[in-house]
Order: C-alpha cells, then sequence, then structure tokens
C-alpha cells in the first residue's frame, strides 16, 4: 500500500476497514519503512475538520500490525531505473511508488493498492519500453477500487459520513459520495466510483486489477 491510500485511510478513519477488505485472513499489509514518517508529516500538516491526533493514531495502530517493506539495494536500482526511465518519458512515477513496484516484483507481492492516478498511468505508459515491469499487469488496485470494496463489506452509512467529514482530504471520493448533499445515495455513489475506476482503466487497461 502505498503512503497516499495511508494518508486518507487515516484521515477518513477507515484504515481498520481497508486492511479488512485487503487481506481478511492475516490483516497484514505491507508499507514502505518512511510511511511512518512521511504519512505521519502529512496528516499533521493537513487542514482536517477533526483532531489530526486521531488520524495519527489510526496510523499507528495500522502501522503496528503492517510489514514494513525496506527495498534491498537490488530493489533500489531496479525502483532507481524505472524513476529515471519514467522522467526520460515525462510519466509521473516518483521514488515511493518506484520502490513499490521493484519491491511488488522482486518479492512476487500480489497486489499494490495505490491512490496516485497519475502513477497508474505512468506504469501503464512504460510496460511497452520496461518489459520487467510487465509483471505488474493486473496487480495494481486504485483507492476507488478499495473503496468501493469497502462499502460492499462494511456500514455505506458510516462510510459516506466519515469521508464527507473529510472534504478536502480527495476531491474524487468527496464528488463520488455525493457530500453535497443532505444523505446518502447508494446507487449515485456506486455509479461514481465505477466512473472513476472506468477512467483509470481507460488509461491503464493492462495494469489496473479487476
Amino acid at each position: 500500500m502505498d503512503n497516499d491510500v495511508l494518508y486518507k485511510g487515516a484521515c477518513y478513519g477507515l484504515l481498520s476497514e481497508i486492511l479488512e477488505s485487503l487481506n481478511p485472513e492475516s490483516k497484514r499489509v505491507g508499507v514502505l519503512g518512511t510511511a511512518r514518517f512521511v504519512v505521519a508529516s502529512r496528516i499533521t500538516r493537513a487542514k482536517l475538520a477533526k483532531d489530526a491526533n486521531s488520524a495519527l493514531e489510526d496510523l499507528g495502530q495500522f502501522l503496528v500490525s503492517s510489514i514494513v517493506l525496506d527495498p534491498t539495494d537490488s530493489e533500489q536500482r531496479l525502483a532507481a531505473e524505472f524513476e529515471v526511465a519514467a522522467q526520460i518519458r515525462g510519466l509521473a512515477l516518483d521514488t515511493g511508488e518506484s520502490q513499490l513496484c521493484a519491491i511488488v516484483l522482486e518479492r512476487a507481492i500480489p497486489l499494490l493498492v495505490t491512490g496516485d492516478k497519475r502513477a497508474i498511468e505512468g506504469i501503464e505508459r512504460l510496460l511497452d519500453d520496461e518489459p520487467r515491469l510487465v509483471e505488474l499487469g493486473g496487480k495494481v488496485r486504485c483507492l476507488e477500487q478499495v473503496i468501493l470494496v469497502v462499502l460492499a463489506r462494511g456500514n455505506p452509512e458510516a462510510i459516506w459520513a466519515s469521508i464527507c467529514a473529510e472534504l478536502a482530504v480527495d476531491k474524487a471520493l468527496t464528488f463520488a459520495f455525493g457530500c453535497s448533499q443532505s444523505e446518502l445515495r447508494l446507487d449515485s455513489v456506486l455509479e461514481g466510483l465505477a466512473s472513476y475506476i472506468n477512467a483509470v482503466r481507460a488509461v491503464a487497461p493492462r495494469v489496473l486489477a479487476n
């Protein structure tokens, strides 16, 4: 899981639900070792409607059960190659996303969850020039896909309230959940999430997971 999903999940207070949706058996998800500091700093600087300490507490509890993914030397070299290749082509693939790609490939991890849609498109566009990335085909899941599963497994009203309480955290989710409305309209939310997922699939058909 990338730092963007960690951040948004903590701000919404939905990290436990996200974890349950991704890995209900072991309830463990891998995160970069730097996530603890990077995400906590981002939460502290954010203008949240709720007390930031609540989001920081949720983050801390989640990280206790997570698997820390520190890239090996070979993974760092591979990540750097991906990042340079992306820069040459003017694609958005930063250090963190590049490292996660390398780790997923080198350790045969079944899924990469990211909230960075530009990175997903960047990976897709690099597939033709970077044969090593082909193994990521069908292994990348976007935030909207995760939230869709969380909705199906949880309490839609509570999830709607959590997301609409923090309007500035993710504009796409705020819009999809109809946060300008006074109540949850589930059919509209599902349609909105599907629309965003289809938009990502249109630019990353080989990469995006089903």
